[in-house]
């Protein structure tokens, strides 16, 4: 009996405390936001024994998804390969069918092979063959027949022996003298002894830029070309165009990146256009020409 006092005497007590009800929960509100990805139910057929099916709404077809932004990398150029073929002197092949020969004007010997009688003519790899010291070779400029003898049309001088002498006014030349190369433009008929001049037309690059009136000139004719030109470096660079193309566009061409010229030259073409060279007990590469008179050689420094 005395138990059941103190139970009853505790619920009196609990009751005067004042114990607070406590709050009915709420049924949870969807949200406005739908969880991504979206999810749509598909009641099952009648009498197949499956609760449900379920299939995922597409990204591309919820208005509320956030587009992913698509990154697009730059374009990379790819690099350019020069192989050094002696010290001072180096060469390119590109996929558009040019063949550069690049040197440092001071840092090779220069030769020259000229022939009179057009029965001696040979073509670039002949004439490069058939030299013991050199280990590269381009054709000259233009020439022409006189009576039975091969005549260079323009300048054409190495080492102070001049073996054709300017045609004023007429294209402009590559003169290297005192370790330096430049394209004199309409050369005068007096100009002072050099290491190598030669002597073309038309001038293709000027400053920079593609050499005024240059353009009328082209009438749109596509052959194999050869030019001389400088870089902003003071470098020569010997460049044969293999495949073909306008002047206009060749000109073009050796502006662009991987050549780089501002000042350039236009030398003989079609058949004479030729460039080759050789490593030091290698094989000869480059592109080769038909029998031409002349050539312009280079060998090592001593």
């Amino acid at each position: 009996m005395v138990r059941m006092f103190v139970l009853a005497a505790l619920g009196l007590l609990l009751a005067a405390c004042g114990v607070p009800d406590l709050p009915s929960l709420a049924a949870p509100t969807p949200s406005s936001s739908p969880v991504h990805p979206l999810a749509t139910f598909t009641p099952a057929p009648a009498g197949v024994q499956i609760a449900a099916t379920w299939s995922v709404v597409p990204a591309a077809l919820d208005p509320t998804a956030r587009a992913t932004p698509v990154v697009t990398p730059a374009a990379t150029p790819l690099p350019t390969f020069w192989t050094p073929i002696f010290p001072g002197a180096e060469t390119l092949r590109t996929d558009d069918g040019l063949v550069i020969l690049r040197h440092a004007a001071g840092l090779v010997r220069y030769g020259v092979h000229f022939e009179h009688d057009p029965n001696a003519a040979r073509t670039v790899s002949q004439w490069l063959e058939a030299d013991e010291e050199a280990l590269a070779a381009v054709n000259c400029g233009f020439y022409w027949e006189k009576g039975d003898a091969y005549l260079h049309m323009g300048l054409l001088e190495v080492n102070g022996e001049r073996l054709a002498p300017v045609r004023p006014k007429w294209g402009a030349a590559l003169v290297v003298r005192d370790h330096r190369a430049a394209i004199v433009r309409q050369p005068k008929k007096r100009i002072p002894p050099m290491t190598l001049g030669v002597q073309g037309w038309p001038t293709l690059l000027w400053e920079g830029a593609i050499a005024s009136g240059m353009t009328e000139i082209d009438d749109g004719s596509i052959a194999r070309r050869t030019a001389v030109g400088v870089d902003a470096e003071g470098r020569v660079l010997w460049v044969v165009n293999g495949f073909g193309s306008t002047l206009t566009a060749f000109a073009q061409r050796l502006q662009e990146e991987d050549i780089g010229l501002i000042a350039a030259v236009n030398l003989d073409g079609g058949a004479s256009t030729g460039l080759r060279w050789r490593e030091e007990g290698s094989e000869q590469d480059g592109m080769d020409s038909l029998p031409i008179p002349c050539v312009i050689t280079f060998a090592p420094l001593e």
